[in-house]
């Protein structure tokens, strides 16, 4: 009898996955280290673990659905996939399914019978000529200075229909006819988060209550950024550099004078003496790495309303703060990330890493 494995298990194959820049040997070494007692799964398991996520928001195969997978398509159809990601190998697999009139998942079987290891297109923000410069000079600026402790912080907004400013993960498409979330709610709800990642501490959640604006932001550097700031080691806050993106809230006169008297240069943001680059969730790890797992760990079951989204924001970043081996490895992948930034110049890399 063929080993059944659970919903945690597959979630964690899925993490590792991810972790591992969708690669599949990378994952296996991955789930193998931070589950030494755990039976190992194979790589069709984790891929197939993977994509039934995607397809269907769960890990088991849907009534509905079974028995799809075997359908053989023509050799000249199959061909015609193969030359399209060929001549176009940034292409998503779910775009080629809607080309060629196929399955998501009959694309995602092909590639893999050929050997490939298919990568999904991010959500990334279209970068502009400018923008290249500063995204090289802040790369060259980090890898001058791992040696540092450097707080890198985020706010994102969890909603009953998803998460926003999470540019890297997207399975809860309304595409996806397999997928059978609501649209629609006769009440609507939201949740503002804030968060940190200092090392391989996590800093969070804290609960944003109504917009965020000027104040409301000085409020969080001023007090919640430093209680939290107590319950982090003295190793890894001595000259503590912090970083934030260049959101309004973020540049308003008085939050960077606060920066300016508490940090001196040892500051990273619009305005701050360690610029950084517009347009560039691919080098922070919340936008990269957190609101990703996190997502993962919160929309994994259904809650009903803003008090049990909270409770189980809180319940994920318990979960994640907890596993110190992986947010480790985060910061290994910052490295990486910030070296590819530089060998291209500026441009998009991601889709590199699962090459590593």
């Amino acid at each position: 009898m063929a080993y059944q494995y659970t919903n945690d298990e597959y979630l964690d194959m899925v993490r590792a996955y991810t972790l591992a820049n969708d690669s599949l040997p990378g994952a296996i070494n991955l789930y193998r280290e931070m589950f030494p007692n755990r039976r190992v799964p194979n790589a069709s398991v984790i891929l197939n673990a993977n994509q039934r996520l995607r397809d269907f928001g769960q890990f088991r195969t849907p009534t509905h659905a079974q028995g799809r997978g075997g359908v053989e398509y023509p050799v000249l159809l199959q061909e015609d996939i193969l030359e399209y990601f060929e001549n176009n190998p940034e292409a998503s697999t779910r775009k080629a399914a809607r080309r060629f009139g196929v399955s998501q998942w009959t694309v995602w079987n092909l590639l893999h019978k050929e050997g490939l290891h298919p990568y999904h297109i991010r959500d990334i923000q279209e970068l502009r000529a400018n923008d290249y410069e500063p995204r090289v000079n802040f790369c060259r600026w980090f890898l001058q200075n791992t040696d540092k402790n450097i707080l890198f912080t985020d706010e994102a907004t969890f909603t009953k229909l998803g998460v926003f400013n999470v540019h890297n993960e997207h399975w809860w498409s309304h595409s996806n006819p397999y997928v059978t979330r609501q649209d629609a709610y006769q009440h609507r709800f939201s949740v503002n988060v804030w968060a940190g990642v200092l090392n391989n501490c996590l800093l969070g959640p804290y609960f944003i209550e109504g917009r965020l604006n000027g104040v409301s932001y000085l409020d969080i550097l001023n007090s919640v950024v430093n209680d939290m700031l107590d319950d982090v080691p003295l190793s890894n806050i001595q000259n503590l550099f912090f970083q934030h993106d260049g959101a309004p809230a973020h540049y308003q006169t008085q939050v960077r004078e606060y920066l300016n008297n508490t940090f001196g240069d040892r500051w990273i943001g619009r305005g701050g003496s360690v610029p950084w680059p517009a347009r560039s969730p691919d080098l922070t790890p919340l936008d990269f790495y957190l609101w990703g797992e996190i997502k993962r760990l919160v929309y994994a079951t259904e809650y009903a309303n803003r008090d049990e989204l909270k409770l189980k924001i809180i319940s994920a970043f318990e979960t994640v703060k907890s596993d110190r081996f992986v947010l480790n490895r985060v910061k290994d992948n910052m490295v990486r990330r910030a070296e590819l930034c530089i060998t291209r110049e500026g441009t998009h890399f991601e889709h590199l890493l699962r090459l590593v």
